[in-house]
């Protein structure tokens, strides 16, 4: 038995090596090739990208329909070319836009098995608008993309289309054009979602970038690729004057065109008469494929630098009608390449159509060097043609695929009506495939030539992924389901305080000693569950929290900003005392009052005083000798009392008195001479207080207007002068 399976696997290994590259796979639909169409079409069925699975399935996007009414259609293909009716609704996922027509133009495999697919679809017939949905690996909608699995931009009130699809920074960009109202100038359109479907605002302007060159040219992108520096490079072309230039465009990671690129970013080789239909980036250059020429056509391929767009001269053949940077084919009379790929042995595959006109055209793979020179050894001289049918048959998207293939889909027009195309290819020898080759088993894999052991079948144990379900296993249909339990919510750790044994959802809602809780007590703080599991807190207890301070509380644990410290002010209850303050030893102590002059000029300066009694006599203020014979007494710079003597004035013997001296309110002058006298009544000062003559012997004078002090009276008598002092008392 062992010799047999030996026989066997060699036979096996020889007959998937023999397939020359670019060689129909004929193990694909028995021909290589096969023709599909979802609905019955009068206008076109038409795939425009593919992807392949490991497990040898293929997925392929396009449109199908009738003319007005086309739907974005997503189809999954068995690694023999059959339909897989487990996909979407019996193979298919259609989607049709009640606006009118949509379109499906690019895909991206997600790591999960998900699919993005990206087109646009019509708000009206007249306004498609950006448009992108999430595929579910078994083709239903992801609901939870953006709006009820989609995502829609539309940027004007025109035509909007995204025709590529990128991934980077966790952020899905979309490339396309968006035209003018009047459906008569392309614009290069570019628009960034995050990987839920949510519009990145922060990308371009409110997350969009509309743009063309200076000359407002009328730009079309058909396809990007991510650079070296995450910049973002689009092909396309220009319509100038009723003829295509091709374009290449920058934009920065954050959606602003390079303004030094080009004009305005974009770049329009205008010594060419091109179009450029896909773009892809080997890590030095960037390399563009289309069609060449102004009908008829010829394949063409031109690879670029980054930084300034130039030509990269070590590229292409450099012979005519190729010049360095370039590589022009002509095949038939009308050759276009639609898709680039470069292979990871540095190779590059391009497919698109050729044939001899616009009706009578066949599928195009071709291989190329790195450097852009044709590999003569795959295909007939580096290229390999297939009719599908007898009229046209354009290839728009390709894939590597396991065991060493190419995968090509497009269209084809068997007639009466075009339908989806998918074509398979040998790259070079096959290489054998590890996996389940029983056809009967749930994970059987079409592809694999050695069975590694892994085949699974009905009510085989599995994991579906889903912890609310207990005994999974797989079932008649060989999905692997389990028993869907009673949802118990509550804490699943026995080493919690709160655990749960019934509980089989847990809600994160453990509670462990030392976590924080609510005691229900407003008195405490700082509660927490302690070793035994009981939620306390401590007992709040204001005061001064701070060691250094004269009022610490050691038992406090909330401040009241009661905190004393030295210098601050106090109350020592002592009613002598004044400036009380705490000192370092945190005593309220003051300072004792001591009154008296605290003028140091002043005749009773004190040095010990701290409070001035307002007692300061100082040189020059008024006092009395006790003298009555002297006046203007004041003391002097010894600090003496001292007056001007006023005996020996009179020349005169000229006597009087002054009744009743001190006196209150009236004094009466008594003199011993009759005749015209003059009296004045100075202060100490010598201000003139009273003047007044009289004749008579005795007379009388009101003092009710003197304040009580020491006044001066003067009695001036035939020439000479007589005073004495009046002391006035109220």
């Amino acid at each position: 038995m062992k010799i047999f399976l030996s026989i066997l696997i060699a036979f096996g290994t020889s007959f998937y090596f023999a397939q020359a590259p670019g060689s129909l796979d004929l193990s694909f639909a028995g021909t290589g090739f096969a023709n599909y169409g979802p609905v019955s079409s009068t206008f076109m069925d038409n795939a425009q990208d593919v992807v392949t699975l490991q497990n040898g399935k293929i997925i392929y996007c396009g449109t199908s329909g009738a003319v007005s009414s086309l739907g974005m259609v997503v189809v999954r293909l068995n690694c023999d070319g059959s339909i897989d009716s487990t996909f979407g609704t019996n193979g298919y996922y259609i989607y049709n836009s009640p606006g009118g027509s949509c379109f499906a133009y690019d895909m991206e495999l997600l790591p999960n098995g998900q699919l993005l697919v990206a087109g646009a679809s019509s708000i009206t017939a007249a306004n498609p608008q950006f448009t992108m949905l999430k595929l579910n690996s078994d083709g239903t909608l992801d609901q939870s993309f953006g709006v009820n699995g989609f995502f829609h931009n539309d940027i004007g009130s025109s035509e909007d289309y995204a025709r590529k699809i990128l991934i980077q920074n966790n952020k899905i960009i979309l490339v396309g054009e968006s035209k003018t109202p009047g459906f008569t100038i392309n614009r290069l359109a570019v628009t960034q979602c995050d990987m839920n479907g949510v519009l990145d605002v922060n990308f371009g302007t409110n997350g969009t970038t509309i743009f063309q060159n200076a000359a407002l040219n009328s730009c079309r992108g058909s396809s990007a690729v991510i650079g070296s520096n995450n910049d973002i490079f689009i092909c396309g072309d220009a319509y100038i004057n009723n003829i295509y230039y091709p374009l290449l465009a920058k934009v920065s990671a954050a959606g602003v065109p390079y303004a030094s690129f080009g004009s305005n970013g974009v770049l329009i080789a205008l010594n060419f008469n091109a179009r450029f239909f896909d773009i892809e980036f080997d890590g030095s250059k960037l390399i563009m494929a289309g069609q060449n020429g102004v009908g008829p056509w010829d394949l063409i391929l031109q690879a670029r630098n980054e930084s300034t767009g130039a030509l990269v001269t070590t590229f292409g053949p450099g012979v005519f009608p190729s010049t360095p940077g370039t590589t022009i084919v002509d095949v038939a009379g009308m050759d276009n390449y639609y898709e680039l790929l470069i292979h990871p042995d540095g190779s590059i595959l391009a497919c698109g159509t050729t044939g001899p006109s616009s009706f009578v055209r066949d599928f195009i793979i071709s291989k190329y060097s790195s450097n852009g020179i044709l590999d003569t050894g795959f295909g007939t001289n580096g290229h390999t043609v297939t009719a599908i049918s007898s009229s046209w048959d354009d290839a728009y998207g390709m894939d590597l695929y396991v065991g060493n293939k190419i995968v090509v889909a497009g269209f084809a027009n068997p007639g009466p009506n075009t339908q989806h195309a998918i074509a398979r290819y040998a790259y070079g020898p096959s290489t054998p495939v590890l996996g389940c080759t029983d056809p009967l088993s749930c994970n059987y894999n079409c592809l694999a030539t050695i069975d590694d052991g892994s085949c699974l079948y009905p009510n085989t144990a599995c994991d579906d992924g889903n912890p609310l379900t207990i005994n999974d296993s797989t079932d008649a249909n060989c999905n692997c389901t389990g028993q869907t339990l009673t949802l118990i919510y509550g804490c699943m750790d026995p080493f919690s305080c709160n655990y749960n044994p019934l509980a089989n959802v847990d809600d994160s809602s453990c509670l462990y000693p030392g976590l924080l809780c609510d005691d229900g007590n407003p008195n405490t703080i700082n509660d927490s569950i302690n070793p035994d599991c009981i939620c306390i807190g401590d007992i709040i207890v204001y005061g001064c929290t701070d060691p250094l301070s004269c009022s610490y509380n050691p038992l406090a644990n909330i401040d009241d900003g009661s905190c004393l410290y030295a210098n601050a002010p106090c109350d020592d209850n002592n009613p002598d005392t004044f400036n009380d303050v705490l000192d370092s030893l945190c005593n309220c102590v003051g300072t004792l009052y001591v009154s008296g002059c605290m003028d140091p000029i002043a005749c009773n300066y004190n040095p010990l005083a701290n409070t001035d009694d307002n007692s300061c006599i100082l040189p020059g203020s008024p006092c009395d000798d006790g003298n009555a014979m002297t006046i203007n007494d004041s003391i002097d710079l010894n600090c003496n009392c001292v007056g001007i003597d006023i005996t020996g004035l009179s020349d005169f013997n000229i006597e009087f008195s002054i009744v009743p001296n001190p006196a209150k309110e009236f004094i009466s002058i008594e003199v011993n001479t009759i005749g015209s006298k003059a009296l004045k009544i100075y202060d100490l000062q010598g201000k003139t207080l009273l003047v007044k003559q009289f004749q008579g012997k005795t007379e009388l004078i009101d003092c009710t207007q003197l304040a009580s002090g020491t006044y001066i009276i003067e009695l001036s008598y035939m020439g000479g002068k007589k005073m004495k002092k009046l002391l006035i008392e109220h």
